[in-house]
């Protein structure tokens, strides 16, 4: 039986999207400077823990509910064919294989409030819009899950197997607290997942130059994450007596070597599958180039070279961040600094990214260390649509009739990427028809969700979950 939104009366639109509206008005960001494990900004998380507890009854009463820390709350929705089951009650201590796991997390990014034309904590609805930090990254995702989990609870559905949740409150810090803890405690139970959903790429709509219909872009591989820090020490001194070589030149000397020297490009086999997916919905050479990539070889390369969205699923990919120096335009600084931000294409590791960079530097004057936490590539399954994939199909088909769902990679970094381990096969996908526009909300200024989009949304999840 399929179940979804349209099936029950007890919830209405106006219900669901007040529901999300609250959501958005807690504040689950951690404000810049705020040291680690600060009491104010985790009794914030903590806020929001407890407000899935109060809205969502049904669910809680259905679930068991594992509270790690205020980073992360994990859930188990007992599934009736569970091989530990007996008498009606499942033994916790057998993990079960063959469960799926969904993840989302509810930390948002800080948002410059003097740049918004609405409150980013406000939850303002505007012209069939929902703004707020957070509407697109990610509370729309977490809130649909529970609203369609307790669409379901209450309507007396039971799922086949095991569905767990698992939900951060730092995956905008890297998940170091959130995620990562929570990966460890699923190890140590021996747990295992058949499939995995986290958030990913959307329902594109105009995001693809030449092609006008909406298209379905599910990630079935993702990029690896790294920021080094680019350092050169110099004796400091007043402005008026510089030396004759500043450590200014060299750091600058350095990043122009950096760009100089791009990682090569590669083409890799769920990107050459997405270009010949999609080839036939482009007109003229472009649609020619896409079917024939690997043929072309370099004169692909070099024509996709001019554009970035294309040049960052074919390479390692440089983003100079960040660059620092002295506090006074008079002061020469003692050190000068520079972030770059690599997104790793496989088969480039942390380690021999590293080495690279460091040979186009070329300068031992120049001090080269990771900034943070580097985590390699995630590779897609060798049979990705084996599992998960026709289950989410059959969603997509439910939500957004009609539109393709081709795989793609997503160069963007997820919580899921801490997750690797536990199952053969991840998919991180966002259930939302999106255009660049929406899509520059992210992170960005005005962020906002339509009315339409997170209704199609619960849509989605309570037909996908409905089938498990």
């Amino acid at each position: 039986m399929v179940y979804n939104i349209a099936d029950f009366s007890h919830t209405t639109s106006m219900d669901i999207i007040d529901r999300f509206r609250a959501a958005l008005k807690i504040p689950t960001w951690w404000p810049p400077g705020t040291p680690p494990n600060d009491e104010a900004a985790e009794a914030v998380l903590r806020r929001f823990q407890e407000f899935l507890v109060e809205n969502y009854p049904a669910f809680h009463a259905a679930a068991e509910r594992h509270v790690l820390s205020p980073y992360s709350v994990l859930y188990r929705w007992p599934g009736a064919g569970h091989e530990g089951e007996t008498n009606g009650v499942v033994k916790n201590d057998v993990a079960n294989n063959d469960a799926v796991l969904f993840l989302a997390h509810y930390d948002v990014v800080p948002a410059e409030t003097e740049k918004w034309k609405v409150d980013p904590f406000g939850a303002e609805i505007k012209d069939g819009f929902i703004y707020g930090r957070g509407s697109l990254d990610m509370k729309n995702i977490l809130i649909n899950i529970m609203e369609g989990a307790e669409t379901l609870c209450l309507a007396g559905f039971k799922p086949r197997r095991d569905i767990w949740f698992a939900f951060g409150g730092d995956e905008e810090r890297a998940g170091i607290l959130g995620a990562m803890e929570a990966a460890k405690w699923f190890a140590q139970q021996g747990q295992r997942f058949s499939w995995i959903l986290d958030e990913g790429t959307p329902v594109g709509e105009n995001q693809i130059k030449g092609i006008d219909s909406p298209l379905a872009l599910v990630s079935v591989e993702e990029k690896g994450f790294l920021s080094l820090d680019l350092t050169v020490t110099q004796e400091p001194g007043h402005a008026s007596r510089p030396p004759r070589t500043q450590a200014a030149a060299v750091l600058g000397r350095a990043l122009c070597r950096i760009a100089a020297r791009p990682f090569p490009c590669k083409l890799s086999p769920i990107v050459e599958r997405f270009f010949a997916d999609v080839s036939p919905l482009m007109p003229g050479i472009q649609g020619f180039a896409m079917r024939h990539a690997r043929a072309l070889g370099p004169l692909f390369f070099k024509l996709a070279a001019s554009n970035p969205a294309m040049a960052s699923m074919l390479r390692t990919t440089v983003a100079m961040t960040q660059l620092e120096g002295s506090a006074a335009d008079n002061v020469l600084p003692s050190e000068v600094r520079a972030v770059i931000n690599l997104r790793l294409l496989s088969p480039w590791t942390v380690e021999n990214a590293i080495e690279f960079i460091k040979k186009a530097v070329y300068d031992e004057r120049v001090r080269i260390g990771v900034h943070g936490l580097g985590t390699g590539p995630v590779a897609a399954s060798h049979d990705y649509r084996r599992s998960g994939w026709q289950e989410i199909r059959a969603a997509l088909a439910e939500a957004w009739p009609n539109i393709p769902m081709l795989p793609f990679i997503m160069v963007a970094t997820t919580d899921s990427r801490h997750y690797k381990d536990l199952a053969d096969n991840i998919i991180r996908f966002s259930p939302y028809k999106l255009t660049p526009e929406d899509l520059s909300g992210i992170h960005g200024h005005d962020e906002r969700i339509s009315e339409e989009n997170l209704l199609r949304g619960l849509k989605f999840y309570t037909t996908l979950l409905g089938a498990l």
